[in-house]
């Protein structure tokens, strides 16, 4: 059932990011960011963050990464722009954060590859850990399984991280699972001095799967603590032992959000299925057989309602419209709507 929608975003949104059970923040195409009050349905701030598409919002301590098509990151406070430095954006591929400390991307000079950069506070910083790696390159030298056809994998199109291990989906239908390793400093300690001697992150192969071949991959999620994928094919695959493959009537599988164990699925062409439910956005009736009768999806995600106490005073409450957990669907005409689930 729809419990709201939210109008400000005049370009098609990028991502979706809950920060809270009030706030939630939005991106889109031309590099807004606005941050919504949820029970009062209002921006309570809204900037223009960077000159092209918003492909990745995630939260870090107190403040706020963003990544864009404009090849750029920056860090923000609020508004306030902390830090900021280049990146590969020849992709859509999004970033992650490791152990809160480790930023995940496309590397800089093959966007086939990942970089690692270690994140620093007080004052803000970054150390480049790991330099254009190659997971094609992993795979193919440990030898895995045959690689047939093409000699490399595609460029990145989605990163998800489950617990210390790092999936990547390619433009192949390819995916691969690497093992993050973080090891501990070595002290060597003299009668006079102490040295620390810092070791590097290890990247090691844990999982391969071509299911998706030849269609690239579009969403990633976890169900739990397995990786279910999607791609701009006609299924969905649990990557359990054994896989199991969900056949499905749509193509272009944008987003696959678990709840509840199962899986809700939203397609490009802006349906949105769950077991027992299909929900389709309509345009305005138009008078011509030729205009799209539907809206595009273009993302999603869950805005999971905590269970705290509430504090806040009655007359607030009965101001305020109260929700509990939402599917938060952003579509290509700027709108955000809340489904209750």
């Amino acid at each position: 059932m729809r419990a709201l929608a939210l109008r400000g975003h005049k370009a098609p949104i990028t991502f979706i990011l809950p920060i809270s059970d009030v706030h939630i923040l939005t991106s889109d195409q031309t590099g807004v960011v606005t941050k919504w009050n949820l029970p009062i349905k209002r921006p309570v701030l809204t900037w223009t963050a960077h000159t092209d598409a918003i492909l990745t919002i995630l939260k870090w301590g107190q403040y706020i990464i963003t990544h864009s098509r404009d090849s750029t990151i920056k860090i923000w406070l609020e508004d306030k722009l902390q830090y900021e430095f280049p990146v590969n954006a020849l992709n859509f591929s999004n970033i992650v954060l490791f152990c809160n400390h480790y930023l995940i991307t496309p590397a800089t000079t093959n966007s086939n590859n990942i970089d690692i950069y270690r994140l620093d506070e007080e004052p803000i910083g970054i150390t480049r850990e790991v330099a254009n790696f190659s997971s094609y390159n992993l795979v193919h030298d440990v030898k895995f399984e045959d690689i047939e056809g093409r000699k490399d994998f595609g460029i990145i199109m989605k990163m998800l991280i489950i617990s210390n291990v790092l999936y990547i989906g390619y433009e192949s239908g390819d995916i691969v699972g690497l093992v993050i390793s973080l090891p501990q400093p070595t002290i060597i300690q003299s009668a006079t001095s102490a040295s620390i001697i810092n070791k590097d992150v290890k990247l090691n192969l844990q999982y391969h799967n071509s299911s998706h071949v030849p269609n690239p991959i579009i969403s990633l999620a976890a169900l739990n603590t397995t990786l279910v994928s999607g791609s701009t094919g006609k299924k969905v695959i649990i990557h359990s032992d054994p896989i199991k493959v969900c056949k499905l009537n749509e193509a272009g599988v944008q987003a696959i959000v678990p709840y509840g164990g199962q899986l809700i699925i939203g397609f490009w062409n802006g349906v949105i299925q769950s077991l027992d439910e299909t929900i389709q956005r309509p345009l305005p009736h138009i008078d011509a057989d030729e205009m799209k009768t539907i809206v595009k999806l273009t993302y999603m995600c869950m805005h999971i309602k905590a269970d705290t106490q509430d504090d806040q005073s009655y007359s607030k409450l009965i101001k305020q419209k109260k929700y509990g957990d939402l599917l938060l669907a952003g579509y290509e005409d700027g709108t955000i709507v809340g489904y209750t689930i």
